[in-house]
């Protein structure tokens, strides 16, 4: 086995919005086998995939305490994809853990909203609330614990100034 991925630190998945860490469907594809089969050590943020961004951050934080006594590591380091990076940036400023994450790498993550969240955010409340509570009980079954649609997607808004534009 080749050590050409092996890292100081453990690297951690956040996945975005929408998804789970399941075996089935592989959100993050061949891409942690191929590192793991390269001497990376792999984790996953195991939070949920439809609540607010401070909720999820939360829950991060508790997931890299739990990594770092798991593993003997001083810090972790984060690949995040869309709004897991939103998750994982809050982690590190806000829940007190940004001294124990070496880097915090983002894919496709809005930064600075999403246009796409502004737009249905336009349509009529009660066709949104509909399709909140439809997907905030789906989401339930299939085993998120704290799910709040809409709270995750207000956090997606076209953000100005730094902070987040509210409606």
């Amino acid at each position: 086995m080749t050590e050409s991925c092996r890292t100081i630190y453990p690297l951690v998945f956040i996945h975005g919005a929408g998804f789970r860490d399941l075996k089935w469907p592989v959100y993050w594809g061949r891409i942690p086998s191929a590192l793991e089969a390269k001497g990376a050590t792999i984790y996953y943020g195991l939070q949920d995939c439809w609540t607010s961004i401070e909720t999820n951050a939360q829950e991060i934080a508790r997931r890299i305490d739990e990594i770092l006594d798991e593993s003997g590591s001083q810090k972790v380091n984060i690949i995040a994809h869309s709004k897991g990076g939103l998750d994982a940036r809050m982690a590190a400023s806000s829940f007190g853990c940004g001294e124990r994450i070496a880097s915090i790498t983002t894919i496709a993550t809005p930064h600075h909203g999403s246009k796409t969240i502004d737009k249905l955010f336009a349509i009529p409340r009660s066709f949104w609330n509909i399709a909140a509570f439809a997907v905030n009980n789906w989401i339930r079954i299939v085993g998120d614990k704290k799910t709040r649609f809409s709270e995750s997607m207000r956090g997606l808004y076209n953000r100005k100034d730094g902070g987040i534009k509210r409606r």
